[in-house]
């Protein structure tokens, strides 16, 4: 079994995320037995699966193997199943809650779930003691069930969290404490697991836990994929069974990106890449990531080149507009608002792009991180460029966005293997992107699909936008191009570039299991 290693799962997704279902359908595609797996708990979680087309075979969620509500039919709970009323309850109804009154004194609070189609469907419930003060709050799972009991101290602080099975017994307790230094610290107890009370010291401990029991399968042995090390990479590390540990690089390995060999390293993997003996492979997307890996590491563990981004071609075909149908001047960039993706150069170079094309308008579409979004906004009022530089938050629709847009950007400071970039070309939008560490050299073709800019230099980034805006035939060719150079990352090429994995993975389980064995 090949398990991919995420933290969650969410509507709205990252590269990461988006990359992971690339994957697991490319491994069904082949017959390759995969699974992301989360740690997170999340009480729409299944929802969120269900829309990003992910079966409840090929997922699994730490809180769903413990309390064994990985396959659940979905099922609708109301607020009437929950609370009765009665001659002394008296109900007060607003918004997306109703307060409930008995005796006149405050009773329960039943929050209803935001968006479902039934509006009387049960979100959580607060219950009170005769004081006003909040004495637990339970929450159902929109599948339906109850799921999760929290427990209030009389400072209204939560000490204790119950989750539960569908008979509503307590699988696993979280407890809240104070250490030493007065910081809030969580402990895990799983209750009965296979007739064993455990202890853990915390999430990363239980995750370790968690992943020795998914090892299991198949005889031992299987391989996990940590896509996001940060969290799941502690836990990987110190399992207790022997499995085969891969580190994939998402981004730039590197901080800094000056001197491969001595730059500090990226905190998102500071950790495991100071702990190489604990892994078994490391995947890097790009080639030349490839090399730097190895140049500053060497082979031990082997570094394997695999993209995480690809297109089918029959969907290239399939995508193709004519260039006249997309909307003039319109330029796009696509990812979530964050300070590596630097949409404030795209914004910066617009401010000069709309001297010499008045009527240009560019899209930013993706999430913000943080406060990031509103430094965006501030930016674009800052420059009075509202009514030409529009924010357009996150779409499940990416293609729709591809189709419209003449030019598409991505001025980011560091990259691994960019999605958007492929995505893009395979919908033949010609791409303006910095020419860093890693991926935009390796996927544009540099002044015939896209264009490489250099990093901080927002005259030049504007006035390749001018360029390719004044210059529409040119604009086509490029289009066209762009078409074309998606077909050098295919779903079928990638996978080839994963048999180098597969095959070097089970020689080194053939060779693991046979010595255990003796």
């Amino acid at each position: 079994m090949y398990y991919f290693l995420n933290e969650n799962m969410q509507f709205a997704k990252s590269g990461i995320e988006g990359a992971e279902i690339q994957r697991l359908n490319l491994f069904n595609q082949h017959q390759i037995p995969a699974k992301i797996v989360t740690r997170v708990f999340a009480m729409n979680l299944h929802d969120v699966t269900a829309d990003a087309k992910i079966s409840d075979d090929h997922f699994v969620n730490l809180f769903d193997y413990f309390c064994g509500t990985t396959h659940v039919e979905k099922n609708v709970t109301t607020v009437d199943d929950v609370i009765a009323v009665g001659d002394d309850v008296t109900q007060k109804a607003e918004d997306n809650k109703i307060t409930y009154f008995k005796n006149n004194k405050l009773y329960r609070i039943a929050y209803l779930r935001q968006g479902a189609e039934n509006p009387r469907e049960i979100s959580n419930v607060q219950y009170f003691d005769a004081t006003g003060r909040t004495t637990k709050m339970s929450w159902w799972n929109s599948r339906g069930f109850l799921c999760l009991n929290q427990y209030f101290d009389n400072a209204g602080n939560i000490f204790q969290e119950h989750y539960l099975d569908l008979e509503g017994n307590v699988k696993i307790e979280k407890l809240h404490y104070l250490n030493r230094a007065n910081k809030e610290k969580f402990s895990y107890k799983l209750d009965d697991f296979e007739g064993v009370d455990y202890l853990f010291d915390g999430l990363h401990d239980l995750t370790r836990f968690f992943y020795d029991q998914l090892n299991k399968v198949d005889g031992g042995y299987n391989v996990f994929i940590s896509d996001r090390t940060t969290e799941t990479g502690w836990g990987l590390r110190h399992m207790e069974t022997t499995a085969f540990k891969v580190l994939h690089l998402h981004n730039n390995h590197l901080a800094d990106d000056k001197d491969i060999m001595h730059d500090r390293l990226n905190n998102f993997y500071a950790s495991s890449l100071n702990n190489l003996d604990k892994w078994d492979g490391i995947i890097a997307p790009s080639s030349q990531q490839k090399k730097d890996v190895e140049a500053r590491w060497g082979t031990k563990p082997p570094v394997f080149n695999i993209r995480v981004a690809f297109v089918k071609a029959t969907d290239v075909e399939a995508n193709k507009v004519p260039f006249a149908q997309r909307e003039n001047n319109l330029v796009v960039h696509v990812a979530r608002l964050a300070p590596e993706k630097q949409q404030d150069s795209s914004i910066k170079a617009f401010e000069k792009v709309l001297k010499v094309i008045p009527d240009a308008k560019l899209e930013l579409w993706g999430y913000a991180n943080g406060d990031v979004g509103d430094k965006m906004r501030a930016l674009v009022k800052e420059l009075h460029l509202e009514d030409s530089v529009l924010f357009k938050g996150y779409t499940g629709n990416i293609a729709e966005v591809y189709n419209r847009a003449q030019v598409g950007l991505l001025p980011s400071r560091a990259e691994g293997f960019p999605l958007t970039l492929i995505e893009a070309q395979s919908h033949g939008l010609p791409m303006i992107a910095n020419d860093i560490h890693y991926g935009p050299a390796d996927i544009l073709e540099d002044g015939k699909s896209g264009i490489l800019t250099k990093n901080g230099d927002i005259d030049g980034l504007a006035d390749a936008i001018i360029d390719l805006l004044t210059h529409k035939d040119k604009l086509a060719a490029f289009s066209e191009e762009a078409y074309q150079n998606a077909l050098r990352f295919t779903d079928d090429n990638t996978f080839e570039q994963w048999q180098t994995l597969f095959d070097y993975a089970a020689k080194k389980r053939a060779k693991v299991l046979a010595a255990e064995a003796l």
